[in-house]
């Protein structure tokens, strides 16, 4: 049986409404600081950084703001000694499970020991527009190699139906000083994401090698209520399957996924041995499923 990594420990900065509560940096950075403190891990032993989030602070694209992370963190900042590589992938509300799997590449090649992905989103404008309603937020994963060979992330799929990317839409307008952050989501979105969430759970399944009765649980973004409602159907699940708190968690984008893996663990719905499957939707418009088994 091949190596498989683990989510060695996960933080998480939860939602907080109204604009810019905190700003992205320092979500990113409170929830790698709860990351690291629920770890065995050092900072120093972090080799690669990879931050996924959209939305940042001041609407910035460059630096990487997953070098800003790694300074906030005080990973392997100074000359001497060890090398953290930091960059951004961006994928959209599929980009930290896109980074998780980067990442997991990085390790079982033997290019880092320790990964951490993280994630935030957060709106600076004083007036954001009404098409803005995710909650500024954060979240982190550390990934190493599992010291059990049956745990930890088996196959990943993505599928992206370009014809639709109309449907989703986020851009920055230069009209106003300092820009404006303007999103659209056009009637048919979530339809059309609950279109692709079959084949793209079907194809994490068959890569994995397991059958639906196999599945434990499904952690999807908490798109919203009526969406995640609309799962068991789409999926051919019982509705005890599927992890909904679309109730009290939000839609956050990019963070969603691993916030509600993180409220699962903590409720104790997962378990060893549990095949979890992570799913995730963002704009392009793309779905995507990852197995991780406990």
């Amino acid at each position: 049986m091949t190596r498989r990594v683990r989510l060695e420990s996960l933080g998480t900065s939860w939602p907080r409404r109204g604009p810019w509560k905190g700003g992205s940096l320092r979500h990113a950075v409170d929830a790698g600081r709860r990351c690291l403190a629920a770890s065995k891990y050092n900072p120093a032993d972090v080799r690669v950084i990879v931050n996924a989030g959209v939305h940042r602070d001041e609407h910035v694209c460059e630096p990487a703001i997953a070098a800003y992370v790694q300074h906030g963190l005080g990973v392997n900042v100074e000359f001497q000694g060890r090398r953290t590589l930091a960059f951004d992938l961006l994928n959209g509300g599929c980009g930290m499970l896109s980074a998780v799997h980067v990442v997991s590449s990085l390790v079982l090649a033997g290019e880092a020991d320790v990964g951490m992905v993280v994630a935030s989103e957060a709106n600076s404008d004083r007036r954001p527009d009404p098409g803005w309603t995710y909650p500024s937020s954060g979240a982190a994963a550390l990934l190493d190699v599992s010291p059990r060979r049956a745990a930890g992330f088996g196959a990943f799929a993505f599928l992206t139906r370009e014809e639709h990317a109309d449907l989703y839409t986020s851009v920055v307008s230069l009209a106003l000083p300092r820009g404006r952050l303007l999103l659209r989501r056009k009637a048919g979105l979530e339809d059309a994401w609950l279109a692709m969430a079959r084949p793209v759970f079907d194809e994490a399944l068959a890569r994995e090698g397991i059958g639906r009765d196999e599945v434990g649980l499904v952690v999807p973004a908490q798109i919203s209520a009526s969406f995640v409602r609309r799962l068991p159907e789409v999926l051919e699940l019982p509705p005890e399957k599927i992890f909904d708190i679309a109730q009290r968690l939000p839609d956050t984008l990019t963070t969603s996924t691993f916030l509600a893996l993180d409220a699962a663990r903590r409720e104790g719905r997962t378990s060893a041995g549990t095949n979890t499957v992570l799913m995730a939707f963002g704009s392009g418009i793309t779905a995507g499923a990852a197995v991780y088994r406990e």
